[in-house]
């Protein structure tokens, strides 16, 4: 992660010393720079899904191979989230964006776990239970540079580089767990109202983007853009406080984001913004399994996050 943040904090710096580069003229001085700021609040929907499975590795022992996955655990993202963002143009064609995200709520769908245990019908459910959300923590942090190569009267097309951290933190409490197989050893439990399982993951993704925006009228303008970040790093820390079980995966993959916007201008200093956002977010790895802190076993692992928003923010240019 810290080589990731270096690369793209490097290639800021490079894209912004062009940047004013270009803009100097034949008196060396920077071309115009202004900013703004606006304040917003955005409404997630969503779910992460955590799966492991075969294969199996004792420590300091044998491989097992079987069927995947053997566990699945859906974590909802439903929640409203306080945004600010803050914009940064150079000249007439370079713009550097940040934007922090911070939850307001928490979910109000519950966890869902599901275990396949039987190694002669994988299909075959054995295990369900559900738990509600009694704490949990969101953090989105993103910045880009963007670099107009298309633009006249209506319209700028742009391409850029951008990097997002993700973080979610969960404490469930069990509501019910039971065997829909019916499987005669498996116990029948309610939980007792305190916390049985933790849960955090995080995303740290370096993304190429690309994008445009259409004037309408002096008033209203249509952006849109889509990114991709070939690797996304992903690590998750989970604690199943009824076994004592300590869970610890890292994953790499890809993921794709695609946002679309309108802005209302009310004034040269004064506009409102709207859009959607989805996120597709796609990593696999190992996890290392830990009992009375004792480590046990690495299973295979993976996980899905897929993430759709909508928001709507104030601004003033400065």
């Amino acid at each position: 992660m810290k080589r990731t943040i270096k690369v793209i904090a490097l290639g800021f710096a490079l894209a912004t010393i062009s940047t004013n580069t270009l803009h100097a003229g034949d008196t060396g001085k920077v071309g115009p720079i202004d900013f703004d700021i606006s304040v917003g609040s955005e409404c997630m929907s969503g779910n992460t899904t955590f799966r492991i499975g075969y294969p199996v590795t004792e420590i300091g022992g044998l491989t097992y191979q079987g069927f995947f996955p053997f566990s699945e655990l859906k974590w909802p993202l439903d929640t409203w989230l306080a945004r600010v963002d803050l914009g940064v143009n150079i000249g007439k064609s370079a713009r550097i964006n940040g934007t922090v995200k911070k939850n307001t709520t928490k979910p109000g769908r519950n966890m869902v776990d599901k275990a396949w245990i039987t190694d002669s019908d994988p299909t075959q459910l054995d295990a369900y239970s559900e738990s509600f959300n009694s704490d949990f923590s969101a953090l989105i942090l993103d910045c880009d540079f963007e670099w107009v190569f298309l633009k006249n009267k209506s319209n700028r097309v742009y391409a850029g580089i951008g990097y997002q951290y993700q973080k979610f933190s969960y404490d469930s409490n069990l509501i019910h767990q039971y065997s829909p197989s019916g499987l005669p050893d498996f116990k029948d439990f309610y939980g007792d109202g305190s916390v049985s399982m933790t849960y955090d993951i995080s995303y740290s993704m370096p993304y190429l983007i690309l994008g445009g925006k259409h004037n309408i009228s002096k008033h209203i303008a249509v952006a849109g853009s889509i990114a991709y970040s070939p690797y996304v790093s992903a690590q998750d820390k989970g604690m199943l406080l009824l076994e004592d079980r300590k869970l610890n995966g890292d994953m790499n993959g890809s993921a794709y984001m695609i946002n679309v916007s309108s802005t209302y201008t009310i004034s040269s200093s004064l506009f409102i913004e709207c859009g959607v956002h989805y996120t597709k977010i796609i990593v696999d790895g190992t996890q290392t399994q830990s009992i009375s802190g004792v480590p046990t076993s690495l299973v295979a692992l993976d996980s899905k996050s897929s993430q759709t928003s909508g928001y709507l923010k104030i601004g003033y240019n400065f």
